[in-house]
């Protein structure tokens, strides 16, 4: 089952420009929001892309390996290589993962981009960077809490300057908060200094436990539901506005609620997501055919990817998907310091090919991947060398990251890798060149500058669009 945890997206606060632009208060220049949006053309830059009406980000927490998924070094020396095969795809020259083959026959709609970079090996602190195209802001010499200095994330500042209708949430993340092994959160999730009324909505799995099997996720009977409780219509809904106070109980344990202002918006939102009958039928994945939730796999991160196509269908323009253990093994998602191989066989490389291929098909089908963003990544890749417990260490140096729809050019590799993998060696593309691309597929322009609740500004993002997969 999936249930609401918190968060309230609220309207757009006005824009002012500096150089350029100015995303915060309006000020005296009177100008409307369409205008900010295009006005770095007017100023003598580039006009954002805006090819995507919406978002899908797939985070795999935890840091996939390069070098096992879409970069193999088959030439490598065999403590670099490791025990994966490359194999053909649908796009001549251009070859993935053997345990990727769902991906490899729809090799023609994704760009794989192979050199993406940055300088941490901390999970937070490249989560923050990849999550919101901006490095931490303090110096960080272990993992990291959320805090309210963090950068926002994509879907924060969505919120901010494109809310979606009333009935609907801007900003969805499921099915987990990812957090440290002492529960606290991980920053680059939310509002950050925007603050926590930019959160997203999130949504969390109830999922069964599951025994010793490590192909139990094939068998997993995954149900998920958001409804009201039986007997009660919308209608009813609106003299029972008690109901709000499971809403609260939740609301009150969440990080930085505020003021009672805050609450009360809270409130309001979801009072309006209860009543909407599109956000009551986003949610009732039931209502699939089995043949679909077949096709996305009854795993997590199956049901999650569909769930999410469901969402962003009923008008949400970014849902992110954060990998989720299944349970089946004690490694902590893609965080593979042992036993590395045997952890991708056997329950994160199948369940990852098999939803995400689903819903870029299913996206093609419907019409949709043409203006939705789809982007695959994690907060950092993993070392060349396997180590001694036959696993591959944090290493945010090189990573590959996927990204499809919205004016991506499918079919295509861009940037290279050294020969075992390590450094970027054509092309480097930093978390801020990721973000730019984002924000200027999604109509916001990078070079814009975003005012913190200080009132103190900041560049949206220190990148440039990566036009060499458009």
């Amino acid at each position: 089952m999936f249930s609401i945890q918190s968060k309230n997206v609220r309207c757009c606060d006005g824009l002012s420009r500096r150089d350029v632009l100015r995303i915060g208060g309006l000020g005296t220049m009177g100008m409307l929001l369409p205008q900010l949006l295009e006005g770095r053309e007017r100023f003598g830059g580039e006009k954002p892309l805006g090819a995507a009406k919406r978002c899908i980000l797939l985070f795999m927490t935890g840091g996939p390996p390069q070098m096992d998924t879409f970069d193999l070094k088959p030439e490598a020396p065999v403590e670099f290589r490791g025990e994966f095969k490359p194999i053909k795809t649908n796009v001549s020259g251009i070859e993935i993962s053997e345990y990727f083959p769902m991906l490899a026959r729809m090799a023609d709609k994704y760009a794989i981009i192979r050199s993406v970079t940055h300088d941490s090996n901390i999970h937070t602190v490249g989560a923050h960077a990849m999550l919101t195209g901006n490095a931490y802001p303090k110096v960080a010499n272990g993992e990291i809490n959320a805090s309210p200095s963090d950068f926002p994330q994509y879907g924060a500042v969505f919120s901010k300057l494109r809310p979606a209708k009333a009935s609907v949430p801007t900003f969805v993340a499921l099915p987990q908060k990812n957090t440290n092994t002492d529960g606290t959160i991980w920053p680059g999730q939310g509002g950050g200094f925007l603050g926590a009324q930019y959160d997203p909505l999130y949504v969390t799995a109830d999922y069964p436990k599951y025994k010793s099997d490590p192909k139990a996720y094939e068998n997993c009977a995954f149900h998920a539901q958001f409804s009201l409780p039986a007997g009660v219509s919308p209608e009813r809904l609106k003299s029972r506005r008690a109901l709000l106070e499971a809403f609260e109980r939740q609301v009150r344990g969440a990080e930085r609620l505020g003021s009672e202002g805050l609450m009360d918006r809270y409130r309001e939102k979801a009072f309006n997501l209860l009543s909407s009958s599109e956000t009551l039928q986003a949610f009732q994945l039931d209502s699939e055919p089995n043949s679909v939730k077949e096709r996305y796999g009854r795993h997590i991160f199956g049901q999650s990817c569909l769930l999410a196509r469901r969402l962003i269908t009923a008008g949400v323009p970014l849902v992110t998907v954060f990998w989720h253990p299944d349970g089946t093994t004690s490694a902590p998602s893609w965080d593979t310091h042992d036993n590395h191989y045997q952890h991708l066989k056997t329950h994160l490389m199948s369940p990852c090919d098999r939803g995400f291929s689903a819903l870029l098909e299913d996206l093609e089908q419907r019409g949709m991947l043409k203006d939705t963003l789809l982007v695959w990544m994690g907060e950092f890749g993993r070392t060349p060398q396997v180590n001694r417990a036959g696993g591959r260490d944090h290493w945010g140096m090189c990573q590959s990251i996927v990204m499809a729809g919205a004016g991506i050019k499918g079919g295509q590799v861009y940037g290279k890798s050294d020969k075992i993998g390590a450094y970027p060696v054509e092309n480097p593309v930093s978390p801020g060149d990721v973000g730019a691309t984002i924000y200027s597929l999604m109509g916001v322009s990078p070079f814009a500058e975003i005012v913190d609740q200080t009132g103190r500004p900041h560049p949206l993002v220190r990148g440039e669009v990566i036009r060499g997969v458009l």
